[in-house]
Order: C-alpha cells, then sequence, then structure tokens
C-alpha cells in the first residue's frame, strides 16, 4: 500500500511541475493558449516553436534524464551493496565526461550529425568503461569505503586527463565544453528525443526483468546465487544499463550529480521495502520530479543557475543525512 501511495504523490507533483514547466515563464501566455499549442490547434511559428521545441522538449528531457540517473543510482547501490554508491560519486559520470572530452575538445564534434553521435558514444563508452573497472576492482576491494574512494580516484584521474586535454584545444571547443559542464536541459530537439526517451524506457524495462535478481543481491552474492541468481549475468546488465542510462544522459545534460544516489535512498525510507519491483519504477518517477522541479527553477531565475547548482542544493544534504544515519547505525 505504501508504495502504491507513493507513487501517486510523486506522480502527481511530477505531472503539477511538468504542466508548471511547459506554461510559465517569459513570455507569459494564458493557459487555453499553451494547453491549444499542445493539443495540436493552430498557433503562430513563434509561439508554437517557444512551447513545444524550447519549454515542452526540456521538460521531456528533464524528466527521462532524472528518471534514467535515479534508476541508474539504485542499481549500482544494489550491485555494489553502497547506499552511497552512485554515477558521480563511483566516478562513473566522470567517465562519461572524459569520452565527451576527448570528442570535443579533440575536434571532432563538428556539429554535425556525425559529430552528435560520437559524443554519445564516448560517453556512454567512458561510463561503461569505468563501471567495468570497478566491477573488476570489486572482486579484491571487499571495503565498501575503499571502493568509493577508488572511485574518486577515477574521478579525479580523468579530471586530470581532461585538462590536459584543454592544453591542445581551440577556443571554441573549450567554451563548448566548459558550458556542457554547467549542466543543462536545453537545446536537445525532438528528432533525439524519440531516440533518447525510447532508450531509457527500454532499459528501465529491461530492469524490471532483473527484479527478483536484485532482490536476492540485497543480501549478498553468495545469497543470490543459492537464489538460482546467474551472477555473472547480471553483472553485465548493471554494466550494459547503468553505463548506457549514465553515459546517455551525461553526453546530453552534462554532468547532474546527487540524483542517482539521494533520490533512490529517498525512495527506500519512504516505502522501506527491499522488492525492487515497487523501487524500480519509484525511483524513475522521483528522480524524474527533481530534475523537472530543478529544470523549473533554472527557469524561474531566468537560466542564470546551473541544473548542477539545483541538483546539489537539493541533494547533497539528503547525502550528508545518509552518512550520519550509516555511522549510527554502525555505533
Amino acid at each position: 500500500m505504501r508504495p502504491l501511495l507513493l507513487g501517486i504523490v510523486l506522480l502527481i507533483c511530477l505531472g503539477f511541475f511538468s504542466m508548471a514547466n511547459i506554461a510559465f515563464g517569459e513570455p507569459e501566455l494564458p493557459l487555453s493558449e499553451v494547453l491549444g499549442i499542445l493539443i495540436g490547434y493552430e498557433s503562430s511559428e513563434p509561439m508554437y516553436s517557444l512551447i513545444v521545441s524550447h519549454r515542452l522538449n526540456r521538460t521531456l528531457l528533464a524528466l527521462f534524464a532524472g528518471g534514467a540517473l535515479s534508476t541508474a543510482g539504485l542499481i549500482l547501490q544494489v550491485y555494489f551493496r553502497n547506499p552511497l554508491a552512485g554515477p558521480g560519486v563511483l566516478g562513473v559520470t566522470s567517465g562519461a565526461s572524459l569520452g565527451v572530452a576527448v570528442v570535443v575538445l579533440g575536434g571532432l564534434s563538428l556539429g554535425t550529425v556525425q559529430g552528435d553521435v560520437m559524443i554519445v558514444l564516448a560517453g556512454i563508452i567512458g561510463a561503461m568503461g569505468i563501471i567495468a573497472l570497478l566491477l573488476l576492482a570489486s572482486k579484491y576491494i571487499r571495503n565498501n569505503i575503499s571502493l568509493l574512494v577508488l572511485g574518486l580516484m577515477f574521478s579525479y584521474f580523468t579530471s586530470a586527463f581532461v585538462n590536459t586535454l584543454f592544453l591542445g584545444a581551440s577556443e571554441m571547443s573549450t567554451r563548448k565544453y566548459v558550458m556542457w559542464g554547467l549542466g543543462s536541459f536545453e537545446g536537445v530537439p525532438m528528432s533525439q528525443l524519440v531516440i533518447i526517451i525510447p532508450i531509457v524506457l527500454a532499459l528501465t524495462f529491461m530492469l524490471l526483468a532483473f527484479s527478483k535478481s536484485l532482490n536476492g543481491m540485497v543480501l549478498g552474492e553468495s545469497y543470490a546465487r543459492s537464489m538460482g541468481v546467474s551472477t555473472r549475468g547480471l553483472k553485465w546488465a548493471v554494466i550494459l544499463v547503468a553505463g548506457i542510462l549514465a553515459g546517455l544522459i551525461t553526453a546530453y545534460c552534462g554532468p547532474i550529480g546527487f540524483v542517482g544516489v539521494a533520490v533512490p535512498q529517498l525512495i527506500r525510507l519512504g516505502v522501506k521495502s527491499t522488492q525492487h519491483v515497487h523501487l524500480i519504477p519509484l525511483a524513475f518517477i522521483g528522480g524524474a520530479f527533481l530534475c523537472v522541479l530543478a529544470d523549473f527553477i533554472v527557469r524561474y531565475s531566468g537560466n542564470q543557475l546551473p541544473v548542477n547548482a539545483v541538483t546539489a542544493l537539493a541533494g547533497a544534504p539528503i547525502v550528508i543525512y545518509i552518512i550520519f544515519r550509516l555511522n549510527k547505525r554502525s555505533v
């Protein structure tokens, strides 16, 4: 009953702020005109471009980006059995950023379709590479804190590598990468959203098929094997799903922090359940709500605030609370 109630509350909040993000802003338009444009009534080209190509597109991207990052964080926390694991903390986002930096700062992104494809593929490969290294290291490092420190070391290494790439980059490439690094849900056309959205949905439903395996992993790899879980297959599913979700969203939106750590923990606290058939969709909706809310705040500030700043202000206190809670439990 509790998962259902939480799901309903989150969906209502998500729907409200999604509509608010589309309807409100400069220039102000009557709500009736906004609804008319969305359901296909005739409208002038500037107004259609403002509502659909700008507000609707960035709201949809925020929604699915938040859902993807939160879902990726959830499965990383389960597999590594660490509540502080997430795409940002474990260095997965940094791996994706390195892939993007190689393409952008290396001058391989020319503003063409091929350049955009290269950026996305590089982001996914970078994210999957870091996850694969962490999974390999987890065979030898059993301590959760040590694994987190290793993830941070990967982040420092990739950051250092990116800084060396700046030396040979052009001024235009440098500016493009710096602006990308601030994080934004703006500027992605519908032609690319129709690719992003099905990929995110397909991978999320794929995770639901692994929900029983993830339930077993909560109690450890040995217990999961005793339940008949193919831990090898689950490992590759984690690499594939978390890597593609984190890499894809990072390539398009920049490194969005704290969503993948904070939201799954809040969902667990809210439902007090280890059933991933409930946790996965709730984490998706919760992440979507947080990112849509963050984008609403960004737009309300006149696009002066980067998305990263808003998600950090919301997510950092939650992560601090988790650390204190874990420390209290271990005392």
